[in-house]
């Protein structure tokens, strides 16, 4: 309904999907790390900081947010799959939906979105 409603506003030309499995997102989520004081991030597996628990910044500690703790993550997926996941055969039936490999490194995943939908 959302999408049928969208479309009866503006025409959609495409849509992204970027393609994930479960527990690759569980383990980007559950690794974020994020400063008290500055709000830097950081990734225990993809950008660590210097020093374990630290800000390479400012000193401060780092902490787990709690929506990126495994209940809440998991809880975030089960919403995904009944409200967001649907329109994926929603556009794809459309012809509209393009998927982008979603385990790489954000910047990568940037480069691949980049090269399909250059800036006008």
């Amino acid at each position: 309904p959302q999408a049928e409603a969208l479309a009866g506003i503006v025409a959609v030309d495409a849509a992204v999907n970027f393609d994930i499995a479960d527990n690759d997102v569980v383990a980007r989520l559950s690794g974020r790390r994020v400063c008290k004081t500055c709000s830097q991030n950081y990734h225990v597996d993809y950008m660590k900081p210097k020093v374990d628990g630290k800000c390479d910044k400012c000193g401060s500690d780092l902490f787990i947010r709690e929506d990126d703790k495994i209940e809440s993550i998991t809880k975030r997926l089960e919403v995904y799959r009944a409200q967001t996941a649907p329109l994926i055969s929603y556009y794809r039936n459309l012809n509209k939906l393009t998927d982008i490999d979603a385990r790489p490194a954000s910047g990568i995943i940037l480069e691949s979105f980049k090269k399909l939908f250059p800036a006008k």
